[in-house]
């Protein structure tokens, strides 16, 4: 069961990350370039928030499954998806008012701390 619910949680954080990165290019490079965005945003938004919501559920479960409430990273990782749909939020409304610089900066918000923090998960330096 471990094993299974640990397999799950890398697979949601590795479709946030991609999910990440597709939803800010459908809304970024049109938003850049002054043209309307195109429709695949929403999707790709509600899926990037969607699987990292996913991967840190199951990575909650993991937490109390393995007994890995005293390690740093478990907390990392709540930090992590937190910041990320903080980000995500703002961004999203930054898209609805076309405000291009603010949308810019949440997108790079999540797309840093998601690779920070994978990076971090997998290496587990701490």
């Amino acid at each position: 069961m471990y094993t299974a619910l640990y397999e799950a949680h890398r697979g949601f954080a590795m479709l946030g990350c991609l999910t990440t990165v597709l939803w800010a290019a459908f809304a970024l490079i049109p938003t850049l370039q002054r043209r309307p965005p195109s429709r695949l945003w929403r999707p790709f938004y509600i899926s990037a928030m969607a699987t990292t919501g996913l991967s840190g559920v199951t990575g909650l479960v993991i937490l109390w499954y393995g007994a890995f409430l005293t390690f740093v990273f478990p907390w990392l990782g709540l930090v992590a998806v937190a910041l990320h749909g903080v980000a995500g939020v703002r961004g999203r409304k930054a898209l609805a008012v076309g405000a291009a610089g603010t949308l810019a900066a949440a997108v790079i918000v999540q797309i840093v701390t998601l690779v920070v923090i994978y990076g971090l998960m997998t290496v587990k330096p701490f």
